[in-house]
């Protein structure tokens, strides 16, 4: 068992100084001034976040806890300090060509030892299991081939000196591409959104969406939503999302009018939406960057249609519940209130806007985000009302660099399972299994990849569940013709969903307790607001000019079609349409009506039209029926 509980003190002195120092190093290496090796700035990062996490996610047991910890802290020194000492020999070491030193080995399984601990301590067993079930598998492949139903996912196996090899000196295991990307983009963007937030850019932005949205009918609602929007494009994290937007709007929400269920199923779905909505998306979509070679903006701009959609089935969603329940405004908010929220807190759009110019003129993301922290920093200096202590600013470097931490424990973790799956060979034998359960249809495969993205993501967070789903399932949608970023894409944003589908729905979980209301009734009423969001990832690998990797006239149209289907679902979903219950038969036309949208096809969307109109002139004769 481990605790997080701070420790006043010593110990509690020397993790923010390490938090500190490791935020520094990062923007050190960031910096256009200092160069360093891939594999030493990777070593480093994950010597800090061992060391920052095992002080952070503290063993129980009093003594006996803190000795086991200091001996995790000296074994992480000495393994990793052997790959910083050794690093340049490191890098030109052929590999699985020489037997592995009994020093080799030593910090190879210590490395592995570590990293499982801390995985555990932060992430839950779930994922620990999981590597370990990969280090087995490696190992008993061969032996696979004597059962009938695994005889498919057999190989040759692994050798010691090949695991060893793989895990620790290569760039494919735990010093991987997950663990590189944690270090040069993540770290620095968490960092930045935990800054941010620190010297009041949480609070503008809260304001800012009160000031926009509380004439309106559903505002605290309509609120949660953008400002989970906005929130969650600092943060990164859904379930941080919810404990900050959600203390504020949920309360708001139930003043109003809204079922605490409902109040927590809001908040949960759209601060899970922050995690797709550009510009700075969670640590998943840096990652996406990475495995397939392009730039974080085009990921970005990919992204940014499917977002605005998701949004915009919640917004509706929120609505029509206001309709359907009369709810009015919850406060008449004076002419001008945004224009003077914008005035007071003007200067923590500076960050965002340079960050986001950067980007688009195509700087890394690494050298936008040393910009971005550099002028949050700067930011309390500029303007008396926006000043804040030189204790904020180290806290918020400390939140942003134990938060940061977690990110990069969970992508050495997944190095340990996507180098297991690239010796095995196990991606490419599950890749064919996908193919040949779907009978090469490309429809099933997706269904089967939204199945299978749901249960790799149960209870595990964004980054590796979506790593593991691009090592495993991805490479399946894209040899059946799905385009490779709407494959990436669409495995993404099922993990992201899998924030808000039961059984393990942590989001709403989180925003349960604030709601007042039961987990499980907040989880499937989350899980069912958000089925108009379910069916997003369909429609951009049905229509992939969606994606804006080139433009087509034809995007109009499209979009137009892909934004009645969500609305379809929307107003399904809410069972109110034209003043009135929708019953359960017009729910079904317009779900019908939504589904036969997905793909381009005129008859298909002929029908649906149909559909639509039939079911608003039911129910407009059944309220002319009712009046009379």
């Amino acid at each position: 068992m481990t605790t997080t509980q701070p420790r006043r003190g010593l110990l509690d002195t020397v993790t923010g100084t390490l938090a500190i120092s490791m935020v520094l190093f990062h923007l050190a290496a960031a910096s256009p001034f200092l160069l360093m090796p891939n594999l030493l700035l990777r070593a480093v990062h994950l010597l800090f976040a061992l060391v920052i996490g095992f002080l952070v996610y503290r063993a129980r047991g009093g003594r006996a806890g803190a000795v086991v910890d200091g001996l995790l802290i000296a074994l992480s020194v000495v393994s990793l300090g052997y790959m910083i000492v050794n690093h340049e020999s490191i890098v030109v070491r052929p590999p699985w060509t020489q037997a592995a030193t009994p020093v080799e080995l030593f910090v190879a399984f210590g490395t592995i030892l570590v990293v499982l601990e801390l995985t555990r301590r932060t992430l839950g067993y779930t994922i620990t299991a999981l590597c370990v079930f990969f280090i087995a598998y490696g190992f008993l492949g061969p032996y696979l081939r004597h059962v009938d139903f695994l005889r498919p996912l057999a190989h040759r196996g692994v050798g010691i000196d090949q695991f060893v090899d793989q895990m620790y000196f290569s760039f494919e295991g735990i010093f991987g591409t997950a663990l590189g990307v944690s270090t040069e983009f993540i770290f620095l963007f968490v960092v930045f959104g935990a800054l941010l937030q620190a010297i009041g850019g949480g609070d503008f932005f809260i304001n800012l969406t009160r000031a926009a949205t509380g004439r309106s009918r559903g505002g605290p609602a309509k609120m949660a939503v953008v400002a989970s929007a906005l929130m969650g494009s600092m943060s990164g994290s859904s379930v941080a999302n919810v404990a900050t937007t959600g203390a504020l709007t949920i309360p708001m929400m139930k003043r109003l009018g809204y079922k605490k269920e409902f109040a927590g199923a809001v908040e949960a779905v759209a601060s899970t939406g922050g995690q797709i909505m550009p510009p700075i998306m969670g640590a998943a979509a840096f990652l996406m960057a990475a495995i397939l070679g392009i730039e974080y903006l085009d990921v970005a701009k990919a992204a940014a249609l499917p977002a605005i959609l998701y949004f915009i089935a919640l917004f509706v969603a929120v609505h029509w519940e206001a309709l359907k329940r009369d709810l009015q405004p919850m406060e008449a908010t004076e002419p001008g209130a945004t224009r003077r929220a914008l005035a007071s807190g003007w200067t923590y759009l500076i960050p965002l806007v340079v960050l986001v110019t950067l980007l688009v003129q195509g700087y890394t993301p690494a050298y936008c985000a040393f910009f971005g922290v550099t002028l949050t920093l700067a930011i309390p200096f500029v303007r008396r009302s926006t000043f804040v202590s030189l204790p904020t600013l180290a806290g918020g470097m400390r939140a942003g660099a134990e938060a940061a931490i977690v990110v990069a424990i969970a992508c050495a973790s997944a190095g340990i399972i996507v180098g297991i799956v690239q010796i095995s060979g196990l991606g490419f034998r599950f890749s064919s299994l996908v193919v040949s359960f779907a009978g090469g249809s490309l429809p099933i495969a997706l269904i089967l990849a939204m199945i299978a993205a749901f249960v790799f993501g149960m209870g595990m967070p964004t980054t590796p569940a979506y790593i593991i789903q691009a090592t495993l399932v991805a490479p399946a949608l894209i040899d059946l013709g799905a385009d490779p970023l709407g494959a990436h894409l669409f495995v993404f944003y099922y993990a992201v969903l899998g924030q808000i589908t039961p059984p393990v729905a942590v989001s709403a979980y989180a925003a349960a307790p604030i709601a007042g209301a039961s987990a499980a009734t907040v989880g499937w009423r989350a899980c069912a607001l958000g089925i108009p969001v379910y069916i997003i990832p369909f429609l951009f690998v049905a229509n992939p000019e969606l994606l804006l990797q080139s433009f087509d006239w034809v995007l109009f149209p499209t979009l137009a079609r892909c934004g009645i289907s969500i609305v379809c679902l929307a107003i399904a979903v809410v069972g109110w349409m034209g003043g009135r219950a929708l019953p359960w038969y017009g729910r079904a036309s317009l779900f019908a009506a939504a589904c036969l949208m997905v793909a381009p096809d005129l008859v298909a969307d002929a029908a649906a039209v149909a559909l639509i109109a039939a079911t608003w002139a039911l129910q407009r004769r059944l309220a002319q029926g009712a009046a009379a």
